[in-house]
């Protein structure tokens, strides 16, 4: 989620040339699918009581963020914001479970200990998995650009440049660059994609306990 959140608007930004609010506002479907599962799950689950299936589900449909290296210098606006909905659907299916499964594992008297930790290790985790993927876009970005610049193309990619200035430059160098910004989000989608299949794989792992009553 908090890659989708942060290397996104820049690709709406760069490639797309949206304003900061449009490509924030285009991230809708990427939180309205999150909330949408975890309002069902959380309903199904009060109702059923079964949670096990939801987690592998969740780690299966989260590693649709693929679907993003479909994306393209021509991509159209609408396509792009949609194709995060699967992520946001994925990523809801795994948060409200693991919640869940916390809580009703924890004894009584230690569930807000149980639920803080788990907050502060989702936290921990978020802010790990953004800089490794900041790694991973700033390579191919740089790469991509010398590719098709030069060694002096790299300059762009220092992070001085503005969609505002880029929009000053020459044709074929703000062509280059926007391709270097899709290669660089290609990277974090598959870097996103071998973090879900991780999630899927770990979630197997879970054993289904009985939820507590009253």
């Amino acid at each position: 989620m908090l890659a989708a959140a942060s290397y996104l608007p820049q690709y709406l930004q760069f490639v797309r040339d949206m304003s900061s609010t449009e490509s924030g506002l285009l991230l809708l479907p990427l939180m309205l699918g999150m909330m949408g599962a975890q309002l069902v799950i959380g309903r199904r689950i009060a109702g059923g009581g079964r949670y096990r299936a939801y987690p592998i589900a969740g780690g299966a449909v989260a590693a649709g963020a693929l679907s993003l290296l479909t994306l393209g210098t021509a991509t159209t606006v609408p396509v792009a914001s949609g194709l995060t909905l699967v992520l946001g659907v994925g990523i809801g299916c795994l948060t409200q479970p693991a919640m869940l499964i916390t809580m009703n594992s924890a004894e009584p008297r230690d569930m807000g200990a149980a639920s803080g930790t788990q907050t502060l290790l989702r936290t921990i985790g978020g802010s790990l998995g953004v800089a490794v993927l900041e790694s991973v876009y700033t390579s191919r970005l740089t790469a991509g650009v010398a590719d098709r610049l030069g060694a002096d193309g790299g300059r762009l990619t220092r992070g001085e440049l503005t969609p505002g200035l880029l929009r000053d430059l020459p044709e074929p160098v703000r062509q280059a660059f926007r391709a270097g910004v899709v290669d660089g989000l290609h990277g974090v989608a598959l870097g996103t994609a071998v973090l879900c299949a991780v999630a899927f794989a770990v979630a197997w792992l879970v054993r289904e306990v009985p939820l507590r009553g009253r």
